[in-house]
């Protein structure tokens, strides 16, 4: 039987190890702050704060219901 498709990405919480910079915005994302990781491919990553990662969220939240409501 075939697999189903996911619909998100590889994505990942993770507490900064070290200081990164925020991909939309690029602010500083200090040593023990919390991010969102989004994995592109096995070696390409992105990284975001936790303002835009709350954000995303909610937009990916708001395509999702707009999909649901499509199909019903």
């Amino acid at each position: 039987m075939p697999k189903r498709k996911f619909l998100l990405k590889r994505v990942e919480i993770e507490v900064a190890q070290r200081k990164r910079t925020c991909k939309f915005t690029g602010d500083a994302i200090v040593k023990g702050d919390i991010c969102i990781t989004v994995y592109d491919g096995p070696r390409d990553s992105k990284g975001y704060c936790r303002e835009i990662a709350l954000q995303m969220i909610d937009d990916a939240r708001q395509r999702l219901k707009e999909l649901e409501e499509s199909l019903t």
